[in-house]
């Protein structure tokens, strides 16, 4: 993001975080409906984050240093691994949403077919990156794969700490309704109580990500102006979509959203120091 961006996203983020904190239960009460909208966004949106790190595994294992022996086997092993992970992560946490939402168990070889897919298409793409712009790629590749361990880690360590009650798991919201801010104590994780911040809100806000490309896409060139757009879209409506399903509140998605996003800075910026490259620059052509 640039600075003006910046500026204008949190400043705006920061408004609604003060409006919901007064209005979080009002709105979720107008809203919970668990509607085939909500239903879509709760199965699909946390597939762009997974897949764009997935596409991050397969550029490291693609473009990684051939001149020096042990960086090369540390990082095909860590591309890998992480292949790995992110298909498993893409095809059981997609199929666990289905389940839930089409009231029963769908085969296993489904959640197979779902990561073998997955897998298969971040290869194809990694494959379509020109050489010429490994650098940027690996940069792109270690940014993404950081930021999806700092996301989970942030996200389920507050999540244990807040115990924050669900809209969907109240019998009396008027009494068991708490503010984004308190603290309740419920003694580790338990999903009633992980509605702060939405875990679904901060990995949709990742799809940030995709403004990278363009630096080393070619395809991409000159198109990062759309894909911001894009990307503020879909933060938009999965955000909406977990009000809609009673898992968060206004509150949680809007902090796990603007956290998403701080994290993204923070860690795109510190990657690119360290490299000494810049994803937000225009493509070399």
């Amino acid at each position: 993001m640039g600075k003006k961006e910046r500026i204008i996203v949190f400043a705006v983020g920061l408004v609604m975080l003060i409006i919901f904190t007064f209005t979080d239960l009002q709105i979720s009460t107008v809203l919970y409906t668990k509607n085939i909208f909500g239903r879509i966004f709760e199965i699909t949106g946390e597939i762009p984050f997974i897949f764009l790190s997935l596409f991050g595994s397969a550029l490291l294992l693609r473009m990684r240093s051939k001149t020096n022996r042990v960086l090369n086997i540390a990082a095909a092993a860590i591309a890998l691994l992480f292949l790995l992970l992110f298909a498993f992560m893409g095809g059981f946490m997609t199929w666990n949403y289905l389940n839930k939402n089409v009231g029963q168990t769908l085969p296993v070889f489904v959640p197979v077919l779902i990561g073998l897919v997955l897998l298969v298409l971040a290869l194809l793409l990694a494959r379509c990156v020109p050489e010429k712009y490994a650098h940027r790629a690996v940069t792109y590749a270690v940014t993404a794969i950081v930021y999806f361990i700092a996301v989970i880690v942030f996200m389920n360590l507050l999540k244990s700490c807040m115990g924050r009650m669900r809209m969907r798991e109240m019998t009396d919201p008027l009494t068991q309704f708490t503010r984004w801010y308190v603290v309740n104590d419920r003694g580790g994780f338990n999903d009633i109580y992980a509605s702060f911040p939405s875990g679904h809100s901060m990995n949709s806000a990742a799809v940030i990500l995709v403004t990278l490309l363009p630096s080393f896409v070619p395809a991409l060139a000159g198109k990062r102006k759309m894909l911001h757009i894009l990307a503020y879209v879909w933060i938009i409506l999965v955000g909406s979509s977990r009000i809609v399903m009673g898992a968060h509140f206004a509150s949680d998605v809007t902090v796990g959203i603007l956290l998403s996003l701080l994290l993204f800075e923070i860690i795109r910026t510190i990657v690119g120091k360290v490299r000494k490259d810049d994803l937000t620059k225009a493509l070399d052509v």
